[in-house]
């Protein structure tokens, strides 16, 4: 294991110092301002509400972007916070670049070659030979078998992608195997027993399946660089372990996984514009008497093409909501602008504990495998601009 293990006993610690403040400090990330106009910890914290909606718009950009800066902005205004810095705190895997061929690159974006690096790179030497949980096109496990001269078996549930993938193996010359498999299904936990697994940004119910698979079959390694937390089948996450008492709806789940840091400018215009009309639509539904808090379906994309009295017109209908006059459209767009420049001010105070949210869930597999033997360590594998979902578990029996 390249990562050194962390005894269970401080994995429990962390993980109940981490979820006390996070218990405590519910009032700043469970609402959103999205659509609480004005969360309570806005009169708990005058002057930090204050000091949020008086940024400047390259100040939001770069806090955003910035997960110890904007802890460190909220400590300063909310009494306890000072240790959270320390509790997210985690090892940085040593990189250790390897030279590839034109052959195992191929078809594989740079941005998702970095962080297939990376991830290998933490893994080390595989102990076993190796399986790959939800493999795409084998990317992955096409490097690692490359590398160390390994079997990899590829497991994936898109029969399309699995005959790509055997035809990327094929031309790199590697030992890759592709089998066609549900992750979600008990079935596929036989494919655990005796191999060395690896699953880089599983999301969900698949990273969870993978885990009670690995000590039901007594895998003798895994390394998980978990994603997309809520994903998930059920409306509540349940914890692992009983240390891990916190309740987490998907809307929740999903903070964690906030961070984007690969998002261009044109991307972010689209993003902004979104926000800024749908709080526009919540603002013109609470006056028909419907709560913020109610969700409503996505928006095709096609529909913001044609402008937002247009893209108004045809959320409503599909409500079968009555519309505003045409002629108020304007300055209902301006209100949703207005709206969307105090959310994204006042969610900074929500955003600086997706971190520690994160961390969080992460401590809670660490500690489970753990419980089951395993030598367990937690670290990131990349910097955050390779990629946000940077943690990796590893675990060996």
């Amino acid at each position: 294991m390249s990562i050194p293990a962390i005894p269970p006993a401080e994995l429990t610690v962390r993980l109940q110092q981490l979820g006390a403040l996070l218990a405590v400090h519910e009032e700043l990330w469970r609402p959103s301002p999205f659509h609480v106009p004005r969360p309570r910890w806005c009169q708990a914290y005058p002057d930090y509400a204050v000091h949020l909606l008086s940024l400047e718009d390259d100040q939001v950009r770069t806090l955003a972007d910035d997960n110890q800066a904007l802890i460190q902005l909220a400590a300063g205004f909310v009494p306890g916070l000072q240790e959270l810095a320390g509790l997210i705190c985690l090892p940085r895997v040593q990189d250790r670049p390897v030279p590839q061929g034109p052959a195992l690159a191929c078809h594989v974006p740079g941005r998702k070659q970095a962080q297939i690096d990376a991830f290998a790179a933490g893994v080390g030497v595989p102990v076993a030979p190796v399986l790959e949980w939800c493999a795409g096109k084998g990317h992955l496990g096409r490097l690692i078998s490359h590398r160390w001269q390994r079997p990899v078996l590829s497991l994936e549930l898109d029969d399309a992608l699995c005959r790509e993938g055997e035809e990327l193996a094929g031309r790199a010359r590697v030992r890759q195997e592709f089998v066609i498999g549900d992750a979600l299904h008990l079935a596929s936990q036989e494919h655990l027993h005796g191999r060395h697994t690896l699953a880089l940004h599983a999301c969900g119910d698949l990273h969870l399946a993978l885990l009670r698979g690995a000590v039901a079959q007594e895998s003798p390694a895994l390394d998980l660089a978990p994603c997309c937390y809520h994903r998930i089948a059920t409306r509540e996450y349940v914890p692992l372990n009983p240390e891990a008492d916190l309740r987490l709806s998907r809307d929740e789940l999903h903070l964690a996984v906030t961070e984007t840091v690969t998002a261009g400018a044109r991307e972010r215009r689209q993003r902004d514009r979104a926000m800024a009309w749908k709080l526009a639509f919540l603002e013109w539904r609470s006056t028909l008497g419907i709560p913020r808090q109610r969700t409503f379906k996505s928006v095709p994309g096609a529909w913001y093409a044609q402008g937002f009295a247009d893209w108004l017109q045809r959320l409503t209908q599909r409500e079968s909501l009555s519309p505003p006059p045409s002629d108020a459209a304007v300055a209902w767009e301006n209100q949703g602008w207005a709206r969307q420049r105090e959310v994204v001010r006042l969610d900074l105070a929500r955003l600086s504990f997706r971190r520690p949210l994160e961390i969080w869930l992460a401590l809670d597999r660490a500690l489970i495998l753990a419980r089951h033997g395993y030598r367990v360590g937690l670290a990131e594998f990349s910097d955050r601009h390779t990629t946000p979902r940077n943690l990796l578990i590893s675990a060996r029996l």
